[in-house]
């Protein structure tokens, strides 16, 4: 695979939180257990996949919920640290995170109510094996 093309996974993970709800004076032991949740379900969507490692990477998110746009970002947020965190990717600044995109689900689109369609486009991807 060549460092233009790409491997894309895509998945559906239910809403997390709104990112009002995060941070609207929420101590730092209600926000890490949000994450710590999401987590979880990121885990159970990762676990169906063989370990990969990919150079650099973005995010397309398509949202059924209640939420403003800017309030599912919180998404992408748990997702990429899920990535660096757990060595699928270096790291998660600018030079491997090329660009995220969030919409609405069209009407008649296949996105059931308060669930969050994401697709990774994974550049320089590499299957690792279990040694």
């Amino acid at each position: 695979m060549s460092k233009e093309d790409y491997k894309e996974v895509t998945f559906s993970l239910p809403k997390a939180p709104s990112l009002n709800q995060f941070y609207a004076g929420r101590h730092y032991s209600v926000r890490q257990k949000y994450k710590k949740e999401y987590n979880a379900e990121i885990k159970n969507v990762f676990d169906r996949y063989d370990k990969f490692f990919a150079d650099t990477y973005k995010i397309d998110l398509v949202h059924n919920t209640r939420y403003d746009c800017d309030n599912v970002i919180i998404t992408i947020k748990f997702i990429s640290d899920y990535l660096k965190d757990n060595g699928y990717v270096t790291d998660d600044s600018k030079k491997y995170f090329k660009s995220l995109s969030i919409r609405v689900a069209d009407d008649g689109e296949d996105v059931e109510k308060n669930e969050i369609l994401v697709s990774l486009k994974l550049y320089g991807y590499e299957e690792l094996s279990d040694l």
